[in-house]
């Protein structure tokens, strides 16, 4: 291996490890109900299109409605987040695939959920947010 290869790799190693470090992050937000900390991971102007299709416009919007269906349709669920893939666009941005793995309790949205997210990370001093959030339901 090149030393050339090597740098790549750590770089790709750096990036995934990066975007597993915010998803670790909405997943204890997301376990422990708390809205307020899901939002915080995104950026001030972040845009979230939801599993659903509708988008939400920035951090307080974002928080505001996950706290919201954390305490209703999706109240004692759990979610594991597995980053498929990171690609590094620029020096401070970062595209990412995410495969989620939903557990519902109970009420109409009872049972195991899976999705595709697509999300776009920038890099704001030494702290990665996300800008953009999509989020696809799989039907299989």
């Amino acid at each position: 291996m090149s030393v050339t290869e090597a740098s790549s790799q750590q770089a790709s190693s750096d990036v995934a490890a990066a975007v597993e470090a915010v998803m670790r992050r909405l997943e204890r937000a997301w376990n422990s109900a708390d809205g307020s900390a899901f939002g915080e991971p995104f950026s001030p102007g972040a845009d979230f299109v939801a599993i659903r299709g509708d988008l939400h416009t920035g951090r307080e919007a974002i928080a505001a409605g996950h706290q919201e269906i954390l305490g209703t349709v999706y109240a004692g669920s759990t979610i594991r987040y597995q980053v498929l893939q990171a690609r590094q666009l620029g020096d401070r941005v970062v595209l990412s695939h995410v495969r989620a793995a939903l557990s519902v309790p109970g009420g109409p949205l009872a049972g195991e959920h899976a999705s595709t997210i697509t999300a776009v990370l920038l890099k704001h001093g030494d702290e990665w947010e996300i800008t953009a959030f999509h989020n696809t339901l799989i039907t299989e």
